[in-house]
């Protein structure tokens, strides 16, 4: 059960007279993915307009379409809803919807780690609805929340940016009981320009988030943390961290043959959590940390969180390891990069006893500083000891360039697959990383 499952719910959130009683399956912005039944909402892009594609979404089965190109004004097909402009018309569902909604709203942004910490979260709550894939930002949450089910007691929502203003649209949409910012890092740079730039955007969050609510933001960063506590002083904020300042920080850590393991200290909770992890690395730490925290402010038992962690319910976190080509270990960490999530990775692969190779593509939206941030890495990943670095792309070149003498760069996807097949042997450690644009994923099924 979702919150569009028919013409009439569509009809109540969008505050229109529609037809009755058509069908709704699913809900679709692309006619490569129309099922039957489908919603399909036309979106007008700089490179395609989906108004021109409504007659292809109703031969492939969708039920309805919401469109607001002028042609459809008058349009005798009823089935055919025009609106001035689809995006607004999602925003007005999506804030309807959250208006209805009765359970706990959990919104979570950040540089890094956010897709992460909303996989873990969600994963551990009982009857919750989260982002779907990667669906963060104005056309894509909405739909997420288009699909969130009236009896889920809480809907955790990944919210990102890429230009100021970006994140005060989604969160005043979600109005969330609970905020959370996982870090300010290097990201989105042509927009943002600075990290100046990035704490401000992913500030705006704090705005939205109910009077009463929760804030829950990293403890490092000492001029961040006064920042952020200026902003409002009618919500709770919470810390989390690494050390004994942060409100909730990890102690006794230790890495195990199957992940870590440390505990949960806080002055909040009676007694540690001991947890037990699959995950690695220090920014996996955090990202559990943020999730705990906001399992505090729900009121959960805190022994629930950790019995839950590691259950089939964590679904799509990265960075998960797999054995690959002639039984080496792959570590998939294809979906994005940026400089400061690259380094994390970096730093995970270094604790690696193995001949560890790292592949990586372009690190996208950098803005003036691209060439530097991209040599900066090259220059880390030879200061960590990674054994081999291998560049694919443009930009990477620079990384490479800054690892020395042990760097390959390629430029032809056939090429690089090529190497690979003849090169990888069963003592790497291969970790395989680069922006979403760059597509790095094509490199594992070589």
């Amino acid at each position: 059960m979702k919150y569009i499952n028919n013409s009439n719910d569509l009809s109540i959130f969008l505050n229109l007279d529609l037809i009755n009683d058509i069908p709704i399956r699913n809900i679709s912005i692309d006619t490569r993915s129309i099922e039957k039944e489908s919603l399909f909402i036309a979106i007008k892009g700089d490179k395609f307009n989906g108004n021109d594609f409504v007659e292809e979404a109703f031969k492939k089965g969708a039920s309805m379409a919401l469109v607001d190109d002028k042609k459809f004004i008058g349009a005798k097909d009823k089935k055919i809803i025009y609106v001035k402009n689809t995006l607004k018309a999602l925003k007005k569902i999506s804030e309807n919807i959250i208006k209805k909604y009765d359970g706990k709203v959990v919104a979570i942004t950040g540089s890094n780690g956010k897709s992460s910490t909303t996989n873990i979260i969600a994963g551990i709550l009982n009857n919750t609805a989260k982002t779907i894939g990667n669906f963060n930002n104005e056309i894509g949450m909405p739909l997420s929340i288009m699909n969130a089910s009236p009896k889920s007691r809480n809907i955790v929502i990944e919210i990102g940016a890429s230009k100021p203003g970006d994140i005060d649209y989604l969160s005043k949409i979600l109005k969330p009981f609970i905020g959370v910012i996982t870090n300010i890092g290097n990201s989105h740079l042509e927009q943002l320009k600075n990290m100046e730039g990035v704490l401000n955007v992913k500030s705006e969050l704090i705005n939205n988030i109910k009077r009463g609510g929760n804030l829950i933001v990293p403890s490092e960063n000492i001029k961040h943390l006064s920042f952020w506590k200026q902003i409002r002083d009618d919500i709770n904020i919470y810390t989390f961290g690494m050390n004994k300042s942060a409100d909730f920080f990890a102690s006794k850590i230790r890495n195990t043959k199957n992940g870590m393991n440390f505990k949960i200290s806080s002055k909040f909770i009676d007694k540690d959590i001991e947890i037990n992890t699959f995950l690695e690395g220090e920014h996996n730490i955090k990202n559990i940390l943020a999730s705990y925290v906001i399992y505090h402010c729900l009121n959960k038992n805190p022994e629930d969180f950790a019995a839950k962690l590691n259950s089939k319910a964590i679904k799509n976190i990265r960075q998960i390891k797999s054995k690959w080509l002639r039984g080496s270990t792959l570590i998939d960490d294809t979906y994005n990069a940026n400089p400061d999530s690259t380094k994390k990775s970096i730093d995970l692969l270094s604790n690696y006893k193995k001949n560890t190779v790292l592949v990586l593509g372009d690190m996208l939206e950098l803005g003036k500083y691209k060439k530097k941030f991209h040599k900066d890495v090259g220059e880390y990943a030879k200061a960590k000891g990674i054994k081999t670095l291998i560049g694919f792309g443009r930009l990477v070149k620079e990384t490479v360039n800054g690892y020395g003498k042990r760097g390959i760069f390629f430029d032809n996807e056939k090429d690089l697959k090529a190497y690979l097949k003849k090169n990888v042997t069963s003592k790497d450690v291969i970790l395989i990383k680069g922006s979403r644009g760059m597509k790095m994923e094509r490199f594992i099924n070589v």
